[in-house]
């Protein structure tokens, strides 16, 4: 590459960084953000039950905390999994302590322990001692039919409550923890604010611990609307889709609103995603919800589909609908993992054929085990081409989004039908034409 070639790639990136309101301020957070995510003691396993019945698994992290772990003082609760059938649970820990792993079936669906209900203790042998970016992975629980605890360690908990209620109790949390699973708010939230989700991208651990990831409720949950997931993109927050909600019909559907720290790699957030659904999902009964994404939104959607369908849990994602989502990825997030000070780790999955884009599309890294959503999630997939200026240089594109990215072949290969609308990236957002197309493709799905 020139020297005059490496001038306008740098121009490039550093147009597309302003473009998202970088300054170098929020460059020198990213560094020290990513290293605290880094460092995260991860633990993860699966769980079942030898009771051959169909009732929910509620995997409990427990904090050694004393000196003698055969003692119910020794232990403290610190995070909870909830699953509606066996299958796999994950912990994320932000601290270097010791853990033990702890699972009950949950017979009468309460969420709460029961001392008749089986349960499978802390093993002694089993003790995790976390570090640093430490991985724990193979643990495999077995909830014993007439399990019961030798003690009283975590009878009675209530774990739907298991979660932080300050920023300082909230620092010493498992990220899991920090979660929000239904908690009914407005769009008014002032943890909605544009300037929080800028937060995402630059501070996503400071996202996790002052504003809090999770699903958000508008209304409470109601068993005879379906829930409409919706998913923003990056730097985004639910108020994106404030005129989409405005013209919801909310006698038949209830709005569910992601928000997540941008910044952060998309595998963990489509892992994320899927563990609060499930949890939600296992607490209310839910048995089939909608999914509806804006630009990067579509690329955290469709990882946590493929990883939710993969479960074959008891609740179905018959429709998603993307809008304006660049699945090819962007070449300004190539640019940046290479000329940036400091990488956000998104621009890492956002470069055109990262792991992570690869595997939206593919079970190899060969390219020759399709991964698709079809049958079981119809795929409307919404596009955008208008550009506000008079002259474009380059691939056609939306402002935002080139339509090379959104039109990627193996996403236009799952989706029944393609809609080109002459609007921005984020113009799509607001126009009447769009919200009436939405309204109509919801309420058919809802038929079927």
């Amino acid at each position: 590459m020139t020297v005059a070639n490496i001038k306008f790639a740098a121009a490039l990136v550093l147009a597309a960084l302003l473009a998202a309101g970088c300054t170098l301020v929020e460059l020198s957070y990213v560094q020290p953000q990513q290293k605290k995510i880094d460092e995260a003691c991860r633990i993860e396993g699966t769980v079942r039950a030898e009771d051959p019945e169909n009732h929910p698994l509620v995997v409990v992290l427990a904090r050694l905390v004393g000196t003698d772990p055969r003692q119910r003082s020794a232990w403290q609760v610190a995070d909870h999994f909830v699953l509606d059938q066996p299958g796999h649970w994950i912990f994320f820990v932000p601290n270097s302590e010791t853990y033990g792993v702890v699972a009950f079936e949950d017979k009468n669906g309460d969420l709460i322990y029961q001392a008749d209900e089986p349960y499978l203790q802390v093993q002694a042998t089993g003790l995790i001692a976390c570090k640093p970016g430490a991985t724990f992975k193979g643990y495999a629980l077995v909830i014993p039919e007439n399990g019961r605890p030798l003690d009283a360690a975590i009878a009675n908990v209530n774990i739907t409550a298991l979660q932080a209620r300050s920023v300082d109790d909230q620092a010493q949390a498992t990220l899991g923890q920090l979660t929000v699973a239904g908690e009914v708010t407005t769009m008014d939230d002032p943890r909605f604010a544009d300037g929080n989700g800028m937060m995402g991208l630059w501070r996503p651990f400071d996202f996790m611990q002052t504003v809090r990831p999770g699903v958000y409720f508008l209304e409470p949950y109601d068993p005879h609307k379906i829930p409409v997931l919706f998913v923003h993109g990056i730097t985004g927050t639910p108020t994106n889709f404030t005129t989409i909600v405005k013209r919801l019909d909310r006698s038949k559907f209830q709005p569910w609103m992601y928000y997540y720290p941008s910044g952060a790699h998309l595998g963990m957030i489509a892992d994320h995603l899927n563990q609060t659904m499930m949890s939600l999902e296992a607490r209310y009964g839910v048995r089939k919800f909608f999914v509806v994404s804006h630009s990067m939104g579509g690329l955290v959607s469709r990882g946590f589909i493929l990883r939710h369908n993969a479960l074959a849990t008891r609740s179905r994602i018959p429709l998603f609908v993307s809008l304006s989502a660049p699945f090819g990825g962007h070449t300004a997030a190539t640019l940046g993992v290479k000329m940036s000070p400091a990488v956000v780790r998104v621009w890492e999955d956002m470069a055109p054929d990262s792991d992570y884009l690869r595997s939206l599309y593919y079970r190899d890294k060969d390219k020759k085990m399709l991964a698709t959503i079809a049958p079981a999630t119809t795929h409307h997939l919404l596009f955008s081409f208008r550009h506000t200026d008079t002259i474009t240089i380059g691939d056609a594109n939306d402002d935002t989004a080139t339509l090379t990215s959104q039109l990627v072949w193996e996403a236009q290969r799952d989706a029944v039908r393609l809609y080109g609308l002459e609007e921005t990236h984020m113009s799509i957002l607001d126009a009447e034409r769009v919200t009436t197309l939405l309204g109509d493709i919801l309420a058919q799905a809802a038929k079927e």
